[in-house]
């Protein structure tokens, strides 16, 4: 049995050992997946569930997203493409994504290798990230395309990570890993318009591997070859952004991925959002007297506001009572609505070009002065930033790291049942391969789940009250051991080389905080809609990853080099 110095009076589990238990671990996490129930709201969900369900359905037919409308090309549409791939291949919803949740959790364990002294060390690492609650959280039994998300940029980042931890190794040890970082940088990206918060990890981590590369590599043939490799990521990000848009190109006659994140109506979005008002209301960036101000300038937009200021079923769905007003995060979608209702969306060259109109003339009397202006020239649908923002979200940042860090809302069954007619049920569980939870329990209007699933969703409660211990705990140790082991390489004068695994480490948990920030930015200035878990799925991963490493490594830098 091999044994490694400093603990050469332990055993280490064996290779076939290590295996099937990953295998049990698998097993029992797919076996969760298939005990508990999709939620599905027929009608409910339009933006969201129904779209995402909608698009998948056309997918298997052959028809890529269906019939071009309004909301077609208004999200980024993956999660789409792996229903119609669960469906084909005949995978239950719920146990696909567990069984992609093992396998993010697998590679980032096995990333981490060479931190890690032992296979003991690494199945713990595993079982730690399969099984941590938001992996069985209430919002994943939604059909909806957080319930793969958080996966997906877990293979990004142990593709980095795994990359990065064998900077030192041959080139054919060190490319997978690059590859599996780009297919989980590709696929995050394409899943959410917020793909792009992965970037800044990606582009520092590129940077620090560069410099390494030009201070230790000899020649420099060398040098360049270390750096080139260093692009994989991207350009597979790029391929599967070309792949994606062609087949909108092929379909729409539109060579884009959403045009929520680019192209014309991003762009129209943003000059709007650009129009400065007099009086500045929370949470509303196109408050109505803006709204007034581009009826009257900008043509192309009078026709709209009939739509937007009286018809009662868009003012009902999409205007904010409390505000008296459309706030930001819904504004976007009741201008599009309205834009559909004056033939705007009948096909999508026509939509090209009336937004592109639009935008083209706000901004030109923006730049005049025609119009007021709150800064240069935007693109987004993202509202501008305040200072009035600062504190709040600073103080929302601090609550979601809190309500990350304690599992809450992490419950593993849905409270409410499934709403809709037993046919139109029938026809979400026939193409998922999944119950919904749609029964009563006797006398209630609660939903009914056998003494099985109670016994498990039990089980997996107290797995969560673990779990919240042993996070607080653990995050304040790591941070702790993080603080010592940068004491101690300033000491010892360390190489870049040497810091390289406390900096990963570092990386990781600034990711997590930066993806707090960033939902609180959006929840203060756009949602109001309180701290939601689903937004914040990916944090806990990350947390659980830089505490586990942190922990179970000692950062010893001869140990990672030569692993």
């Amino acid at each position: 049995m091999k044994r490694h110095g400093g603990q050469a009076g332990l055993r280490d589990i064996r290779p076939v050992t290590f295996w099937l238990l990953v295998a049990a671990v698998i097993g029992v996490r797919c076996l969760i997946g298939w005990l508990q129930m999709a939620y599905v709201w027929v009608d409910g969900a339009p933006l969201d569930d129904e779209l995402m369900f909608r698009a998948a359905v056309s997918i298997r037919e052959g028809n890529w997203l269906g019939g071009y409308d309004w909301l077609t090309l208004s999200k980024h549409m993956f999660f789409a493409i792996w229903l119609a791939f669960c469906n084909l291949v005949g995978l239950p919803y719920l146990v696909a994504g567990q069984f992609l949740v093992c396998l993010s959790s697998l590679a980032a364990s096995f990333a981490v290798r060479p931190l890690l002294k032992r296979r003991l060390h690494q199945l713990l690492l595993f079982v730690l990230l399969a099984f941590q609650p938001a992996t069985t959280a209430a919002f994943t039994l939604r059909v909806y395309r957080d319930n793969i998300f958080p996966s997906l940029c877990m293979l990004f980042f142990a593709g980095m990570c795994g990359y990065a931890l064998r900077v030192h190794s041959p080139l054919k040890k060190g490319l997978p890993w690059l590859l599996l970082a780009g297919v989980g940088l590709a696929t995050a990206w394409l899943c959410r318009e917020d793909g792009i918060w992965l970037l800044p990890f990606a582009l520092v981590g590129g940077v620090v591997l560069a410099i390494l590369a030009i201070l230790e590599q000899k020649t420099l043939a060398q040098r360049c070859k270390r750096i080139a490799v260093l692009l994989v990521p991207f350009g597979v990000l790029a391929a599967g952004i070309g792949a994606y848009s062609g087949m909108n190109q092929a379909v729409y006659g539109v060579f884009t991925v959403s045009d929520f994140s680019s192209g014309s109506f991003s762009e129209a979005m943003g000059a709007m959002n650009r129009v400065k008002p007099q009086q500045w209301k929370p949470l509303v960036s196109v408050p109505q007297e803006v709204r007034q101000e581009l009826y009257q300038a900008v043509p192309l937009l009078q026709p709209l506001e009939y739509w937007l200021e009286e018809d009662a079923d868009l003012q009902n769905s999409y205007r904010n009572p409390g505000l008296h007003d459309y706030q930001a995060g819904s504004f976007y979608w009741a201008i599009r609505k309205a834009a559909w209702m004056e033939g705007v969306y009948e096909s999508p060259q026509t939509a090209d070009r009336y937004w592109s109109q639009v935008a083209e003339q706000i901004n030109q009397l923006c730049d005049t002065g025609a119009l007021p202006s709150q800064g240069g020239k935007r693109v987004g649908t993202t509202p501008p930033f305040r200072m009035e923002y600062l504190v709040p979200v600073l103080q929302e940042t601090v609550a979601s790291l809190w309500h990350t860090i304690t599992f809450q809302d992490c419950q593993p069954y849905m409270t409410i049942r499934s709403i809709g007619q037993v046919e139109d049920l029938a026809v979400w569980e026939d193409f998922l391969h999944q119950k919904t939870n749609h029964a009563a329990a006797a006398g209630q209007d609660a939903p009914y789940y056998n003494s099985v699933q109670k016994m498990v969703f039990g089980a997996l409660e107290l797995v969560r009250y673990a779990y919240v211990a042993l996070l607080v705990v653990g995050l304040v140790l790591a941070v702790v051991l993080q603080v010592q082991k940068a004491m101690a390489l300033a000491k010892s004068k360390a190489t870049l080389g040497d810091w390289l695994p406390w900096i990963l480490l570092l990386g990781l948990l600034g990711m997590a905080l930066m993806r707090c920030a960033m939902i609180a930015f959006m929840e203060v200035a756009a949602f109001q809609i309180g701290t939601y878990v689903m937004y914040l799925s990916t944090v806990h991963p990350l947390l659980v990853l830089y505490s586990g490493v942190s922990i179970l490594s000692v950062w010893r830098n001869e140990h990672w080099q030569n692993s």
